[in-house]
């Protein structure tokens, strides 16, 4: 009954929340470089470089449900997420995300796949149980986070899935054989009937607001082979080692957020130089560049925010 309830619930707020979010459509940024006849008498001038595009407001779209994956090392990566619109975001193996849109019944369905396998009422972390007598090894494990809507909350559930190199040293755990089984059909939705979908082929996310995260490290030798100076790349005022502001949870890093036309500018600069290709829908973009002002390194990195994310760097981290 209480799924039943839940699945009600779905289909109301599929039904009654708004279908669409419009994205500004920004004009690509070239990679040429113009030239000019100047007279002899002239000297060159450095092109100045411009500040941040001031942000637009947005509404954010709720999120339904989320699922995570991750290891011991970095934050867990956004592996599928279905909004209230029926916008459901995944990403593809090269690194790259696409949206594609459910009916408001395919939205429900999908939902319920998590809601109905009763583990989504509360918070719950499900640990391995190690087989009596034996004593694994410590090290890192493959992670899995789902959030699930259910009623007027999120409810976040988080284990390590089976199939794992050393399962044979823990205890079989039938709430992790179904989670993991969770996991992997929100890794590959070729299960979804056609017409749930009310787009026919996905698309390129484009996100409306990126994180940019930058990271001075003074006084550390460059590789070999590094690209050019940041300062040669860097398409912003002011300087990457002073804009936005320190992240509370990794001080040594700050972050600001660009918009989807500062952030094509941003990647546009690197690529082919620093970075092997760009592309706005790409999950992460990060380099480490030579440093020449601060004797050492800088590390960039670029995240696309989602639309059930704020557009600020309160909270977030590299």
């Amino acid at each position: 009954m209480r799924v039943l309830r839940a699945f009600a619930i779905v289909l109301l707020v599929c039904a009654c929340e708004p279908r669409s979010i419009t994205f500004p459509t920004p004009t690509p940024t070239g990679t040429g470089t113009a030239t000019a006849t100047a007279s002899p008498s002239s000297s060159a001038r450095p092109t100045a470089k411009p500040t941040l595009r001031p942000l637009a407001s947005t509404a954010l779209t709720s999120r339904l449900l989320s699922y995570e994956r991750g290891g011991d090392v970095g934050r867990p990566a956004m592996r599928l997420l279905l909004l209230a619109d029926g916008r459901v975001i995944s990403e593809d193996p090269s690194g790259e995300l696409f949206e594609r849109r459910l009916t408001p019944s395919g939205a429900a369905s999908l939902l319920l796949q998590a809601i109905s396998t009763g583990y989504f009422e509360k918070d719950a972390t499900y640990q391995r149980e190690p087989l009596p007598g034996t004593t694994p090894p410590a090290h890192g494990a493959t992670s899995i986070f789902f959030v699930v809507a259910n009623g007027a909350r999120d409810v976040h559930v988080g284990t390590i899935p089976t199939g794992q190199p050393d399962d044979n040293l823990y205890q079989p755990s039938p709430v992790r054989d179904k989670l993991s089984a969770l996991a992997r059909g929100f890794e590959d939705l070729s299960w979804v009937p056609t017409t749930s979908w009310a787009d026919a082929t996905p698309r390129t996310y484009l996100a409306a607001f990126h994180r940019l995260f930058v990271q001075p490290l003074p006084n550390l030798s460059s590789p070999p082979g590094a690209p050019s100076d940041v300062d040669q790349l860097w398409p912003f005022t002011p300087a990457p080692e002073v804009i936005g502001d320190p992240v509370p949870s990794a001080p040594a890093w700050r972050c600001a957020v660009l918009d989807l036309e500062d952030a094509r500018l941003f990647g546009d600069t690197l690529a082919p130089r620093a970075i092997t290709r760009y592309s706005p829908g790409l999950r992460t973009v990060s380099v480490s560049l030579p440093w020449r002002a601060g004797s050492g390194l800088i590390d960039l990195q670029l995240t696309p925010l989602f639309p059930h994310e704020p557009p600020t760097c309160v909270g977030a981290q590299p």
